[in-house]
């Protein structure tokens, strides 16, 4: 699913990969939040797709503070982590209230800088 789950010791390639699927988590989760924000989506899609990528975001940032990692980047990989539990924590915001509008677009907002989204 995700390079980081999938074992091993962390290189930089499986770092790039593990980096690039976050942004995507952010960047999916930010176009939901800004749907959110707009009145755009329903209360039960935005829910359960908040989760989804929360529970996606949340094994990764558990899978890259466990792992083995070249010492070279493992500071980096335990700061990824951490950059992962952060998306997991806004995404969790927007699943608990998927209803409000003002609440979407603080997350949006988030998520965008959190993914470097366009």
């Amino acid at each position: 699913m995700v390079a980081g789950c999938n074992g091993g010791t962390v290189d930089r390639h499986a770092l790039k990969n593990d980096g690039a699927t976050l942004d995507s988590i952010a960047c999916e989760g930010a176009l939901l939040a800004g749907d959110v924000a707009r009145g755009r989506t329903t209360t039960y899609f935005a829910r359960v797709q908040a989760e989804a990528l929360r529970i996606e975001s949340s094994n990764l940032a558990d899978a890259l503070s466990r792992r083995k990692a070249l010492s070279s980047i493992e500071q980096r990989v335990r700061e990824k982590a951490k950059h992962a539990a952060v998306l997991a924590a806004t995404l969790q915001r927007l699943h608990d209230h998927p209803s409000d509008r003002a609440v979407g677009a603080a997350v949006a907002s988030r998520l965008k800088k959190l993914g470097s989204c366009a």
